[in-house]
């Protein structure tokens, strides 16, 4: 009998009990479905370093789905038209039938109202309503949402959302055993106790060492040691900010204090982190094919499904990164050797083999 799969597209930055609900859901309403989670890497899509590396992010998610795979690094730290374009493009790739998602409201009717509505209005990023397009008063789960109903349409994928239960995505507060990443990690900061909102399984691998003042010096290096005309080759550098970029370096003492100096109403704190991402790992003005899929982390039905998904995969699936495959994730070797000088590790793309989680 050929398995199916539900395919997830997460952070899971860290995993926590919200996320294992979803994936409960998931189990109790296709329950002869593999679960495969498209997962960010070191750089997520608030433009920040993950809070857990994405080799330990894999740990926590394969005690509860079945193959964790990367999805592409250009993808995981971009707008949310371009974030689901690389989950829904990685899921198709690997011939996933079902695409679950979380959402605020739930109403697939209305979400898919939305995401037709989208479909039919493309702007681009230079235009001064593209936020508020994009936005249209949605919740920000609902605005991936619909992004990923709008890429998953052309590819006859099905959906099944799971609504969000407790606070929602950017909530900053705890409320109980199911709370946002977004609190989870701002308790971690102001050390306050949230272990009670992430599974047993997910605590050992809670750790992060990031050294802001490191990530604000390379961040002045590569602009101070660019041109200008350098600068506009960076992916969404528009209309003039890189002579703002230029000019608030040298004033900045932070690299919390460029942000603020940076953000505008026009500009907002999460587009400048994602700029400055961008800077920071070299990306180019452009929309880059996936070329390889990379596995992260299975379990035996995942190794099982891997097994038949190489056969009809459009492109390698590659468990192990070496010399020979290495050219297919340039910008997630990249995006490692940054990360781990940010946060004082050695885990490299070669020295970590894929995560096998015996039955």
């Amino acid at each position: 009998m050929l398995v199916k799969a539900v395919a997830i597209i997460a952070e899971y930055n860290p995993f926590h009990n919200g996320h294992l609900f979803h994936i409960n859901k998931i189990k109790a309403a296709f329950p002869e479905h593999i679960i495969i989670a498209i997962m960010s890497g070191q750089f997520t899509q608030r433009g920040e370093p993950a809070f857990v590396s994405k080799f330990q992010r894999a740990q926590m998610a394969i005690h509860h789905c079945d193959l964790v795979v990367e999805l592409p690094q250009f993808y995981a730290m971009s707008y949310a038209d371009d974030f689901a374009y690389g989950g829904v493009s990685v899921a198709h790739m690997l011939q996933a039938d079902i695409l679950s998602f979380g959402s605020e409201s739930n109403d697939l009717q209305a979400l898919t109202h939305e995401a037709m509505r989208l479909d039919n209005t493309e702007p681009t990023r230079r235009d001064i309503g593209y936020a508020e397009l994009m936005s249209n008063g949605l919740n920000s789960n609902d605005i991936l949402a619909a992004q990923y109903i709008r890429q998953g349409a052309h590819k006859g994928l099905s959906f099944f959302p799971v609504q969000r239960v407790s606070n929602a995505y950017l909530d900053e507060s705890l409320t109980g055993e199911i709370s946002s990443a977004t609190a989870i990690r701002k308790a971690y900061y102001n050390a306050a106790h949230f272990q009670h909102a992430l599974p047993q399984s997910s605590l050992q691998y809670i750790a992060h060492p990031l050294n802001k003042d490191v990530l604000f010096q390379l961040l002045k290096y590569r602009i101070v040691s660019s041109d200008l005309s350098t600068l506009r080759t960076i992916y969404t550098m528009y209309e003039g900010l890189e002579y703002r970029i230029k000019k608030y370096i040298h004033e900045a003492q932070s690299y919390d204090h460029l942000i603020e100096r940076l953000s505008t109403k026009r500009y907002t704190k999460a587009r400048i982190r994602r700029l400055l991402t961008y800077i920071l790992l070299n990306v180019p003005e452009s929309r880059p094919q996936i070329e390889a899929i990379r596995v992260l982390a299975m379990n035996e039905q995942g190794r099982h499904y891997l097994k038949h998904a190489k056969t009809f995969c459009p492109v390698p699936v590659i468990t192990n990164i070496n010399k020979q495959n290495a050219h297919y994730f340039s910008l997630e070797v990249k995006a490692t050797d940054v990360y781990n000088i940010l946060t004082d590790q050695s885990q490299t793309e070669f020295n970590n083999p894929v995560i096998y989680r015996r039955p």
